[in-house]
């Protein structure tokens, strides 16, 4: 299983720049010089700030898949929303904390990896071996070594 690292939040606004034109990830076109409005990354990644907190994930089972999730990944959590059927979640199984793709499969509920190389877990038996901690809502994943990884540390 996966550990989870709960990450203090700040919940000052945080007002970065935003372009409003997009960067193709293909073939580059034209710059466009449209500045938009200053966005708040805490209202974007905390809609709930009271009932959302930051992990660190530390293991492979989510790298591969559509999640971008990946070791180190840093990810916002809302416990407000309830889960349904795709949804990445942190759960808790057996007093372990995981973080895993939630899918219903009949009337099975699954925790599934994204890493096709991991067991896939069946929510069965007792209900009291397992619980949700929270529906994953975003993914901060630091491409260049710096503050991130300096600063959030998993030990």
């Amino acid at each position: 299983m996966s550990r989870v690292v709960v990450v203090p939040v700040v919940r000052k606004p945080l007002l970065l720049p935003f372009f409003q034109s997009r960067v193709p990830a293909g073939f580059p076109s034209p710059a466009e010089d449209h500045l938009g409005a200053k966005l708040d990354l805490n209202a974007l990644l905390l809609p709930h700030p009271h009932a959302t907190y930051l992990v660190r994930v530390e293991g492979h089972s989510m790298t591969g898949g559509e999640s971008g999730i990946r070791d180190g990944a840093l990810l916002a959590v809302d416990c407000r929303l309830n889960p349904q059927h795709n949804d990445i979640i942190i759960a808790v199984v057996e007093g372990q904390y995981t973080v895993k793709r939630l899918l219903k499969r009949g009337d099975i509920w699954w925790l599934v990896p994204d890493n096709p190389t991991f067991p896939s877990t069946p929510l069965t038996g007792e209900p009291d071996l397992y619980d949700c901690w929270g529906v994953v809502t975003h993914v901060v994943t630091e491409i260049r070594p710096g503050r991130l990884s300096r600063y959030v540390r998993i030990s």
